[in-house]
């Protein structure tokens, strides 16, 4: 008898499950970004959540949790009840290289989340130097370095990504290149224009306006395709092949999410990733979307992205603090 009473209540907190999820929503969705507001990923956030509050009928709230590099939103996110009512803004830091950086995530990025659709597939990073180098592509500047061990130099923040690209390429380029911090990009971009360094790592769009202007000369730019905003740059890839260090960005939720809910959110942003006014926007912050994919889809991405990340992070040995 008591097996038959476990199996009742089972079956009513299922269907009252199930009943909730097909109602779903029914009141305002908190939807947490890693970033400050501002930055290019709390822009596309509250984009999207002005989109999905369309599609799905009840206000989604863009909520800025930072701090800890990102920790302390990942944390919250992985946390919360999975009834659709948080989603989370994850990226390359939450779901692949906090793992190599942290020694306590404080959440298990495979247990804890389910991935529902992609935000964006590709936030490129590029190369570009000052005029007066001598090169127009990446063979060439590699080649410069070699003759000029030391002499070249390229600008770095405090954004672990750039720091890491800058690494890698001079590792795999097996080159000597000075790497120059600085406190703010906009004082990087005044050297680099100025002639003070000769490298710049950045995104299309920062370098973009003094491209067309001649100030600036791109040679390479990350990602698995050409540019838009740089028809005729070569891949770095194609010097490096496997070479991929691109950003991305993909809508979460807490593990348990209903598989109801999940049926409602994945074709709304699918809708949504497709819109030529979403599309364009994406661009002009420099990233990239070909569709918002399939849990099944985003999980093969995901795990091609951890192999590639893997050898950057082992060949750079780069230890959990």
């Amino acid at each position: 008898m008591r097996g038959i009473f476990v199996a009742v209540v089972s079956m009513i907190f299922l269907s009252l499950s199930q009943a909730q999820a097909q109602s779903w929503p029914t009141k305002p969705i908190r939807f947490i970004v890693p970033t400050p507001a501002g930055t290019s990923p709390d822009n596309i956030g509250r984009l999207l959540a002005d989109k999905l509050t369309r599609a799905l009928g009840q206000p989604v709230l863009p909520e800025n949790i930072t701090g800890a590099g990102g920790l302390i939103a990942s944390r919250t996110a992985a946390r919360a009840a999975p009834d659709g009512y948080t989603l989370y803004f994850s990226g390359t830091g939450a779901l692949i290289t906090d793992r190599y950086t942290q020694k306590n995530l404080g959440y298990d990025p495979d247990r804890d989340f389910v991935l529902v659709g992609m935000i964006y597939d590709e936030g490129s990073l590029g190369l570009s130097v000052h005029p007066d180098v001598p090169v127009k592509n990446l063979p060439e500047l590699i080649a410069l370095a070699k003759q000029q061990p030391g002499k070249l130099s390229y600008g770095t923040t405090s954004v672990s990504l750039l720091i890491l690209f800058g690494q890698w390429i001079t590792k795999l380029a097996d080159i000597d290149m000075l790497a120059v911090p600085y406190k703010a990009a906009s004082q990087q971009m005044q050297d680099v224009l100025a002639g003070r360094i000769q490298i710049i790592i950045a995104s299309p769009p920062q370098v973009l306006p003094f491209i067309k202007t001649g100030k600036l000369r791109p040679i390479a730019v990350d990602g698995s395709r050409p540019h838009p905003s740089l028809p005729g740059v070569a891949n770095i890839y194609e010097t490096f092949p496997g070479f991929r260090m691109s950003g991305m960005g993909i809508l979460a939720a807490p593990a348990g999410l209903p598989q109801e809910i999940i049926q409602r959110l994945n074709p709304a942003m699918d809708k949504i990733v497709r819109d030529p006014e979403y599309v364009q926007a994406l661009l002009s912050m420099g990233f990239l979307i070909n569709g918002a994919g399939t849990p099944q889809s985003i999980n093969a991405f995901l795990k091609d992205r951890r192999e590639s990340w893997d050898k950057v992070m082992k060949g750079l040995n780069v230890q959990p603090e």
